[in-house]
């Protein structure tokens, strides 16, 4: 089996993806391939809400558990007492109760990624959905940043191919504080916590300033920028280049005994 380096501590943090344009395309890819209407989801790291606000618009019944105090502060009184504190190493919900979770862009972030994934595969039913958004190391940018560490710097975003260097060596210079984990790397980490992973895909930007560090100039042309995106998600080969790849997972259905 192949092995991967690894990032050694991950601190809890990460922005959030709610921009419109970015919200309304990953609803999209999670409608794909987890029909909401009637289903009882959960938002993993759901950030100020805006994906459990969505989703309920959309016929579920969602919920969404956050690290961070100060993102539930933010929410919208339209998701009140559907958003609460929480670990997903340790969530307090009953076992075989959810239709579908959602880690978007979350799961790079968690000290134990293992232990989230299966704590997430306790609280789905038998033949519930995992939806994972994740960072795609085959996109040439390294999206959540890193800090130089000889001078302490921000590593810039723009600085092209450091996902590209392998980590042992990349990390004699680098110190970086989220995971980007290879297509084939996320899908083992997924099949290791039981799920058994049935589809994969890929998201290009929406050049929407996400990461609170875009050049103004992306900005600037960040309409040419969105078109090119979106034609290239839908070629063949370069659509696996986007920004973040998806993985769709299930939870086995229970055998009869």
């Amino acid at each position: 089996m192949r092995t991967y380096a690894s990032y050694g501590p991950i601190a809890r943090a990460g922005g959030d993806t709610a921009t419109p344009l970015n919200l309304a395309k990953r609803l999209r890819v999670i409608e794909r391939y987890a029909a909401l209407r009637g289903k009882r989801v959960l938002d993993c790291g759901c950030g100020a809400g805006e994906y459990v606000s969505s989703m309920q618009a959309q016929g579920a019944t969602s919920w969404g558990i956050e690290f961070s105090k100060e993102k539930l502060a933010t929410s919208h009184e339209s998701v009140s007492g559907r958003l609460s504190v929480g670990d997903l190493q340790s969530i307090a919900i009953r076992s075989d109760s959810i239709d579908v979770a959602l880690l978007n862009e979350v799961l790079e972030h968690v000290p134990n990624e293992n232990r989230a994934l299966r704590e997430v595969h306790r609280v789905l039913k038998p033949g519930g959905t995992l939806l994972v958004f994740s960072p795609n190391r085959r996109y040439p940018f390294e999206t959540h940043g890193a800090r130089f560490r000889w001078s302490g710097r921000r590593m810039p975003h723009y600085l092209p191919l450091i996902p590209y260097v392998p980590l042992r060596l990349s990390q004699l210079a680098i110190d970086f504080w989220a995971r980007n984990y290879w297509p084939g790397e996320l899908r083992r980490v997924v099949h290791q916590a039981g799920f058994t992973v049935t589809h994969t895909d890929y998201v290009w930007q929406t050049f929407e300033g996400i990461s609170s560090h875009q050049p103004r100039v992306i900005g600037r042309i960040s309409p040419v920028l969105r078109r090119v995106a979106n034609l290239l998600e839908r070629l063949p080969v370069l659509r696996t280049l986007g920004v973040s790849q998806v993985i769709v997972a299930t939870k086995a259905e229970a055998t009869a005994r």
